[in-house]
């Protein structure tokens, strides 16, 4: 995406599946976030706690990345993701109504430096009411499905470039190991726009042309 629109970013992540800050700080699940910090500097940083944390442990969330940013270099611009509700969140009934406005306000809450929220709950939020009929969520109703993570993709690609999410492919190809063609993914055209759309709705508050 950020190629797409002349950008050239080195991206690198630290993660695991089902990880919490406290399972960075404290180097679980093979994680090698501290050694990452410690020796490596970066322009921005983007925190993401374990879910439902944010609803159920918000202290423990600000308490680990307190630690996390103990460890730091230099001083980049800091984020927090703010991912989406799903059903049987934080043990919330399975038929409640889905609602990523309290993850997100958990996290404005406990910001210890100032990180600026990544809203992607919010923009799945809107996503769901505006266009019900496009699933967001794979078939274990918690994970994101292709639409789901183009949607995620492009409010991370607005809010950390400052530029609209129009325009950005809906397609991803590269090559296997074998040198044979793979797509990453692949997002119908009208999904695609819907979610340009919605991105630039939820991080400048309005379509940025």
């Amino acid at each position: 995406m950020a190629l797409s629109k002349g950008l050239s970013w080195d991206v690198s992540q630290s993660t695991a599946g089902g990880a919490s800050l406290k399972d960075h700080w404290l180097s679980q699940k093979n994680l090698q976030t501290i050694d990452i910090l410690e020796q490596q500097r970066f322009s921005k940083l983007i925190f993401q706690d374990y879910s439902s944390n944010p609803i159920v442990a918000i202290d423990s969330t600000a308490k680990y990345l307190s630690l996390l940013q103990t460890k730091i270099k230099n001083q980049p611009e800091q984020f927090l993701y703010a991912s989406w509700a799903y059903p049987g969140i934080a043990g919330q009934p399975l038929d409640s109504p889905l609602n990523s406005i309290p993850i997100e306000e958990a996290l404005r809450s406990k910001a210890v430096s100032g990180e600026k929220v990544v809203a992607v709950g919010r923009a799945f939020d809107v996503f769901r009411a505006r266009y019900p009929d496009i699933a967001l969520l794979s078939d274990d109703a918690k994970h994101t499905n292709p639409n789901g993570s183009y949607l995620a993709a492009c409010v991370f690609f607005a809010k950390l470039s400052g530029q609209s999410a129009k325009g950005l492919p809906r397609r991803q190809e590269g090559k296997d190991q074998k040198g044979k063609k793979i797509y990453y993914f692949i997002v119908q055209a009208n999904v695609a726009k819907k979610c340009q759309a919605v991105a630039d709705e939820i991080v400048f508050g309005a379509a940025k042309q």
